[in-house]
């Protein structure tokens, strides 16, 4: 398949607030649907929050953007002086490729970011929406890739990826240092996508399936600390509300917030989601409520969390909340 990525950009919108003499020494990417767009912000902020030190370009990859999203995103590239360009997508074209209801086709804006970028930067952070900052990401500037296509951190053993890859370099695709030269170099982005449009490649992760596949044995792994996998449904399997800390440490710079339930979601409320509160309130975004629950693995995660949380008719109401959209959904 040829793809030409300049399709599926209809305008970009560039913030730029850092002074002009001012070289970005890190560019970073996200991609997101409209379901990712709070999360993606409050990402953003985190990093700038623990990253003043560092000239950093943002790149927001997405297929939706209201007035009140750039008005805010105006005042956060104002609020610590910094650039940020949105790229406002026309994703028809990506919706051949597999997706899901657990992921949609905004997962391959990451390979659009990629492609784009490539013409212009030499490497690029992509970061996940759900990926909160709480350290100094100036380590990552001083990696030479050199002949290596990405630095990435391995996957967990627990997740089900790992099960089906039996593959000990199997490495999760929400945080990528990624060596743009490389990814045009080898043709990377029609590579995926014949591999995603060929019917007999069975993925069950497919842009992170993809990835791995294409990198087998071109990268660099990153420590724990880059990527520490954490998931809010921990909570629910030990009452002790401090075990978070055994996955989020001192030491961890990047916290991925894998599953169901987001550090966004209003039944979140743990200390494990204190990152991503911390940069809220510090945003331009702190105004802006917690989101409520949408799929009905959402509503039946919050049941369940309430429960948990002593929230008993709540925990009521949100399981017919659950039941409800079910049916809808049928």
């Amino acid at each position: 398949m040829k793809f030409d990525c300049h399709q599926s950009i209809k305008k970009i919108l560039d913030f730029n607030q850092a002074p002009t003499e001012q070289k970005p020494q890190l560019n970073i990417a996200w991609g997101v649907d409209k379901n990712f767009m709070f999360g993606a912000a409050i990402s953003m902020t985190s990093v700038l929050l623990h990253n003043k030190e560092l000239n950093i370009h943002f790149h927001l990859f997405t297929d939706y953007v209201d007035d009140d999203y750039q008005q805010k995103v105006a005042r956060l590239a104002e609020q610590f002086s910094t650039n940020i360009s949105i790229y406002v997508m026309d994703s028809d074209g990506l919706k051949v490729l597999p997706s899901g209801h657990a992921w949609s086709h905004a997962m391959y804006f990451r390979f659009i970011a990629f492609e784009y970028l490539g013409e212009k930067i030499d490497s690029l952070l992509y970061i996940d929406a759900d990926v909160m900052c709480k350290g100094s990401l100036f380590e990552l500037t001083q990696i030479n890739l050199s002949e290596h296509v990405a630095a990435v951190v391995t996957d967990v053993d627990d997740s089900p990826a790992r099960n089906i890859k039996e593959n000990s370099e199997y490495f999760n695709s929400g945080v990528i240092y990624a060596n743009l030269k490389k990814w045009k170099e080898k043709n990377f982005i029609n590579a995926a996508f014949d591999i995603l449009l060929d019917k007999n490649n069975k993925l069950s992760f497919p842009d992170q399936d993809v990835l791995n596949i294409l990198f087998l044995k071109k990268v660099i792994f990153l420590p724990r600390k880059f990527n520490a996998i954490y998931g809010i449904k921990q909570e629910l399997k030990s009452k002790d509300i401090s075990q978070y800390k055994d996955f989020i440490t001192h030491d961890t710079i990047l916290i991925h917030y894998v599953g169901v339930t987001k550090p966004w979601n209003s039944w979140a409320n743990y200390p494990s989601a204190q990152y991503f509160v911390e940069a809220w309130k510090a945003s331009p975004w702190a105004d802006v409520p917690l989101l409520p629950a949408r799929t009905p693995k959402q509503y039946k995660k919050k049941s369940r969390h309430e429960r948990l949380q002593g929230k008993y008719c709540a925990s009521v109401i949100s399981y017919i909340g659950y039941l409800l959209e079910k049916l809808k959904s049928k």
